[in-house]
């Protein structure tokens, strides 16, 4: 039995064009998730797919960076499949487990992965070093200005207006009023 595994990182990404290739490679069961592919640890469906597969299957995938974002969780998945006697095969990338020469480009491959993946994380944190030398700020948005929690803080000394009405006057919950005017005093 062929039997597919297709993962998207993020919720926003699409695991259609996976499905359909994997589909026309003869895939009769397709497990699928939207994780992170950085460990084999947190993705339920691969899981599955690994307690699915017998001994004669072929366990498919359309990319190897879909399968293994690291050279340790590749080196596991492969090991798991080859002693349930399971072959691996990726239909973008010409290889086979079964032969030492597949075994070797999977090894590279992953390998490549792997570099791709330190180098996409360094360059990311050299775009967020660069924002916030130029002042962008990260984060969510400020739910009160400085002028409202001031205004706030008066209220509150007045006791005029409890907590939960102060927040209310300005469309915030009670501990979002208090964590800002707590900030406000410690400054």
């Amino acid at each position: 039995m062929k039997v597919g595994y297709a993962r998207v990182s993020s919720t926003g990404q699409n695991l259609e064009t996976q499905i359909e290739i994997l589909k026309e490679a003869g895939c009769e069961k397709i497990f699928q998730e939207k994780r992170s592919g950085k460990s084999m640890d947190n993705r339920v469906e691969l899981q599955n797919a690994l307690d699915f597969v017998r001994e004669g299957d072929v366990f498919l995938v359309t990319r190897l960076d879909r399968f293994a974002r690291s050279n340790t969780d590749l080196y596991k998945i492969i090991e798991i499949l080859n002693t349930k006697g399971v072959a691996f095969k990726a239909t973008h990338q010409s290889f086979d487990s079964t032969t030492s020469e597949g075994r070797m480009m999977i090894g590279m491959l992953g390998t490549m992965a792997e570099f791709e993946n330190d180098i996409r994380k360094e360059r990311q944190a050299e775009g967020i070093k660069s924002a916030l030398r130029r002042g962008v700020k990260f984060g969510a948005k400020r739910k009160m200005r400085d002028e409202q929690v001031l205004e706030a803080i008066e209220l509150q000394k007045k006791g005029e207006m409890t907590n939960q009405q102060i927040a209310d006057m300005f469309e915030v919950g009670r501990s979002t009023l208090l964590r800002y005017v707590a900030e406000w005093k410690n400054r």
